[in-house]
């Protein structure tokens, strides 16, 4: 068996001091990756999928409960866990477990089973340095933190050793598509459609459209990953249907956005992102009381701020201003401890702020600092917002037109475009992007909508 050794294999970056066991981790609309290794049997075919009557949307309905019969993820920390402990210079046993450790942190929104995963990478590479799964895997982790610069060189010298690594592969282009790489995202997943089809493919691509500005295509690639998990019986076929949820709900979809995110709880009820989806449903449709308890269940699992903060914005708004005020403190806290959770809710947070009264130069600075290194359409975004808080229009007008200018049709972008070009002294340019925003439906959160309504009324 080869070793690898190689001197040119990027040096393991020294992490800053983590807190392990706060539960604090974003949920990535696009998938992180394929999982590395054999982790569980193949499913076998009296698990699949089976045909059922459509849900509203024309979303086939999957099976539910235990998908394939595989090792839940706490039997397979154990699992793995075990056989280090008999084995300790077992370093695949080290990568298996850095891979389950991941899956939990993305399902999990826990911050430190992701800083479990790491470690165990970096034990795997203690013992052979440099071996190439090893870094896809540690890519996946990073991306998943928000280490996209980070993520961009694992993948990379993975993919060099093993060109036809199509985690790594998946990976990479999820990277660059984050740093706002658009052309290269793009190329990467066409390398990776010719490699390996499939969900996991149509996803990215959904993500590719979205970013770029094509809501009605990242809804059908969105549908054609749904539809090949639910055919495939593919165990991951909740997140799909989650996918499927959310481009639709930011497409402005209600009917296939509902649907989806129900899909995906049918399959694991404890879903997040599908919590916290169709609580955004149910409080557009005015389903105030289905929306809070959603929110609650999704905030006890994980108290992710943007959760907290849509919990606090609903309460608020039904006169609650107690039960408003703690969610708001606790977004509070947690940006008092965010320098230990790494980026990870770097945009949540500073937007929260600035939507709460709490707009400030240091928040400006950080997030021009931050487009320096992740210059999306997001970014811009952020420094737009920031600058228009402080009624620093011009700022703010000319990083508006360069979120703008990436093609992107995000409704809360659109929103923020339009009341800045408002503010600028462009009337008919600040109504025009506030009507697209607010028909968007969905897209846009209450407070959100609430604002921009009321400054397409003012004249």
């Amino acid at each position: 068996m080869q070793l690898y050794v190689s001197r040119s294999a990027p040096r393991p970056a020294v992490r800053p001091v983590r807190a392990a066991g706060v539960l604090l981790a974003a949920l990535a609309i696009a998938a992180i990756g394929w999982l590395v290794g054999p982790q569980a049997a193949t499913p076998s075919p009296d698990a699949a999928a089976v045909a059922a009557p459509p849900i509203p949307g024309g979303i086939p309905q999957s099976a539910t409960g235990s998908a394939d019969g595989r090792l839940d993820i706490a039997e397979r920390i154990a699992l793995w866990t075990a056989r280090i402990r008999e084995q300790p210079s077992d370093f695949l046993s080290w990568i298996q477990l850095a891979g389950a450790q991941g899956e939990q942190g993305r399902r999990a929104a826990d911050i430190g089973a992701y800083e479990r995963a790491l470690d165990a990478v970096d034990e795997a590479l203690a013992i052979v340095p440099a071996y190439p799964p090893a870094f896809a895997v540690r890519a996946a982790v990073r991306y998943a933190t928000h280490d996209f610069s980070g993520a961009v060189s694992d993948a990379r010298y993975a993919t060099e050793q093993l060109p036809t690594d199509a985690a790594a592969v998946a990976t990479l282009g999820d990277a660059l598509l984050e740093l706002g790489r658009t052309d290269d995202a793009g190329a990467v997943f066409d390398d990776l459609a010719a490699l390996a089809g499939g969900p996991g493919v149509d996803v990215r691509l959904a993500r590719l459209a979205y970013v770029t500005g094509d809501g009605a295509a990242a809804v059908a690639h969105a549908r054609a990953a749904y539809g090949a998990s639910v055919r495939a019986g593919d165990p991951n076929v909740g997140f799909y249907a989650y996918a499927l949820g959310e481009y639709a709900r930011l497409a402005g979809d209600v009917v296939v956005a509902r649907g989806g995110f129900e899909a995906a709880l049918a399959t694991r009820p404890d879903d997040l992102g599908a919590l916290v989806g169709l609580a955004r449903i149910d409080a557009f449709d005015g389903r105030l009381d289905a929306a809070i308890a959603g929110l609650r269940r999704a905030a006890a699992i994980a108290p992710q701020p943007e959760t907290l903060a849509l919990l606090g914005d609903l309460l608020a708004g039904r006169g609650d201003e107690a039960g408003a005020r703690l969610q708001y403190d606790t977004v509070r806290l947690t940006s008092e401890l965010s320098a230990l959770a790494g980026a990870v809710y770097d945009r949540q947070l500073s937007l929260f702020a600035l939507d709460h009264g709490g707009a400030t130069e240091a928040i400006l600075a950080s997030a021009g600092a931050a487009l320096d290194v992740r210059a999306d359409a997001g970014g811009h975004d952020l420094v737009a917002w920031a600058a228009y808080r402080l009624g620093r229009l011009d700022e703010a007008r000319r990083a508006s037109e360069s979120a703008l200018a990436t093609g992107t049709r995000d409704a809360r972008i659109l929103f923020h475009a339009g009341a800045i070009a408002r503010a600028a002294g462009d009337a008919d340019r600040g109504r025009e992007l506030l009507r697209e925003a607010i028909a968007l439906g969905p897209a846009l959160d209450p407070l959100e909508r609430a604002e921009a309504e009321r400054l397409l009324a003012a004249h």
